[in-house]
């Protein structure tokens, strides 16, 4: 049997007065992550008669509905519910009676809403987005209101098995199919549908237009403001806006069609992005100033030419917020928040930037290096930067800004002198800036807070200096200290430590190997093993000859390294080659002597 207008105004007024006269004790509110993990396990502890509030986030489970228990989102674009497992529908209302659910966004689901043998199901103020086979699903046996919804891009935006299914206030955007029924059964996608609006629906498009169904439709473009983001607000000039039934809870007009209007709306406009934030000020010191620059909010109850909304700019000095709880801007004149009115762009001047100093870091080490000392220190918690302090008689001689490190190299010392060495942190003050939107109605609903944006802005703090260290540069020792005979297999293979190669090969170790981590380890293992390496060459003239070919290259990268002429390394690449190509020859020659002489 079709539902008329009159009795959907009826089953409002049901559940008005009901709200009106419930007792608190009656009901219970579960929440959202603040009383359970997860939005299934709340339905799981409530009672018929209770509400589970779900806040802002992204779900992954599939959800199944319970008698009496309704289910609804803070804030329709930011309450996302996305299927755990991908087989099942997002959300299963199976023999259930009495419930509403609303103001989510169900996204990368096969079936967003799966109805079986339910009553009294009502599904508000949703998005579905996207669904690969249907975004609402219902049978034959169940009766449920779908109202301000918006069905986007979906394989099949509802599909029935009855008319018992009331589509109201809903707009239908970018889908394959938008209302079809299963088959064998005969339910009109004209049938149970009022005041609905229409766009770019691939199965009603006739000459680039879309045809309309049900009792007073729209057709025309929704001008949601940014679907990328999920922001199905309206855009002033939207022809979806009071074209409903029924009166909006946002504004107390004629209902919009789609997601933002009728009883069940979610008031708060959409939050915005985090704001631009600059350093304004003429200098580098007093007076300070910053700019603060945001991207609109495009919803029509914000963004109108006749009757705009607002924005409110929160800031405060040393740490995060909320609270936004800064007071020096304009000389004290300006507490947080300021009313940006209309604008987007806002600057504050006579800033008072002031931070106390942090705590002062320990200086860890000295350690000498040839000419210079390498230094080590404790971070600080909120240094902005470091300056480290250096000088014979005192520290106090020499000093540099070294960033925010927590190891620095003094360079250009005297091997022999010993050094004071000490530092110090400094902290420079930080604003942290958000911004939200407030809508043009009497209850000026505000969004959520914007991302925040910090600008550090004023003059540096600094710590007492550190303890102090003394150190004396001096002639690097390489690590592990060897001799300069330890290029065992180099000298084994050549046959001199004098030999030009393993000369160049030293040089490499000491200017490149010795001077990393994991140079000093190569060069470890190689001492702990190269000696027994060495009399294993030593006894074998193949291998010697197998070790020159193969430190050839080596060699000449070494040289390259060093700066040598291309003329040098090619003499030298000749040479060495002159010198294999003979042992070779030599090599050769020697087992026919021996022959000779056993004859």
């Amino acid at each position: 049997m079709r539902i008329r207008y009159e009795e959907w105004l009826r089953t409002c007024l049901k559940i008005a007065v009901l709200a009106a006269f419930a007792s608190p004790a009656d009901a219970a509110g579960r929440f959202v992550p603040g009383d359970f993990a997860t939005i299934q396990a709340a339905i799981d502890a409530s009672s018929s008669g209770d509400t589970v509030t779900v806040d802002p986030g992204t779900y992954i489970e599939n959800l199944v509905l319970k008698t009496g228990v309704d289910v609804r989102g803070s804030e329709t674009a930011r309450t996302i519910l996305e299927p755990g497992e991908a087989g099942k529908s997002a959300i299963l209302a199976n023999g259930i009676d009495d419930v509403t659910f609303g103001n989510f966004t169900i996204a990368n689901a096969q079936i967003g809403i799966n109805v079986l043998d339910s009553t009294n199901l009502q599904i508000v103020n949703s998005v579905f987005d996207a669904a690969a086979q249907f975004g609402i699903q219902v049978d034959v046996e169940s009766q449920v209101d779908i109202l301000n919804s918006v069905f986007w891009q979906n394989s099949v935006a509802i599909t029935r098995a009855t008319n018992a299914a009331q589509v109201t206030n809903s707009g239908f955007v970018g889908n394959a199919i938008t209302i079809s029924s299963p088959a064998g059964i005969l339910v009109g996608p004209d049938e149970s549908v009022d005041n609905c609006g229409f766009f770019d629906n691939a199965d009603l498009e006739m000459a680039g237009v879309d045809t309309p169904l049900g009792n007073n439709p729209v057709v025309g473009n929704p001008l949601f403001v940014d679907t990328g983001e999920r922001d199905f607000h309206l855009r002033e000039g939207s022809p979806f806006i009071n074209a409903g039934i029924g009166t909006d809870a946002i504004d107390n007009t004629v209902a919009d069609i789609g997601a933002y209007g009728g009883q069940f709306a979610d008031p708060m406009p959409f939050p915005l992005a985090a704001p631009d934030v600059s350093d304004a000020s003429a200098t580098a010191a007093a007076p300070y100033s910053a700019r603060i620059t945001w991207s609109e909010n495009a919803s029509y109850l914000v963004t109108n030419t006749t009757n705009p909304g607002s924005y409110r700019l929160y800031y405060s000095q040393n740490h995060s917020g909320p609270p936004y709880d800064g007071t020096d801007a304009g000389n004290g004149t300006q507490p947080s928040p300021i009313d940006a009115g209309t604008a987007t762009t806002i600057t504050l001047a006579d800033m008072q930037p002031a931070v106390p100093p942090p705590v002062s870091p320990q200086l860890v080490s000295a350690n000498p290096r040839n000419g210079a000392v390498e230094l080590n220190w404790s971070a600080v918690a909120q240094a902005s930067a470091y300056q480290v302090y250096w000088g014979v008689m005192s520290v106090d001689e020499h000093t540099i800004d070294v960033g925010n490190v927590t190891a620095y190299t003094v360079i250009g010392l005297n091997n022999g002198t010993t050094y004071l060495f000490a530092v110090s942190a400094s902290r420079q003050p930080v604003y942290h800036f958000s911004v939200t939107a407030v809508d043009s109605t009497q209850n000026q609903n505000q969004s959520s807070y914007s991302p925040e944006s910090t600008l550090a802005l004023g003059p540096f703090t600094e710590s007492p200096q550190s303890n102090q260290l003394s150190a004396a540069p001096a002639v690097t020792v390489p690590y592990p200290d060897l001799p300069d005979k330890g290029c065992f297999v180099a000298t084994a293979a050549f046959g001199a430590d004098w030999a030009a190669e393993v000369q160049v090969l030293r040089d490499f170790r000491d200017r490149y190997l010795l001077k990393s981590s994991l140079g000093r380890v190569l060069v470890a293992w190689y001492y702990r093993h190269g000696p027994a390496l060495a009399r294993l060459v030593a006894d074998n003239e193949a291998l010697k000859l197998a070790v020159r070919v193969s430190l050839l290259p080596l060699v000449l990268v070494a040289l390259i390294s060093f700066g040598a002429t291309m003329l040098a390394v090619v003499w030298l690449a000749l040479l060495t080659s002159g010198l294999l190509i003979l042992i070779g020859r030599r090599r050769g020659a020697r087992p026919a002597v021996i022959r000779r002489q056993s004859s």
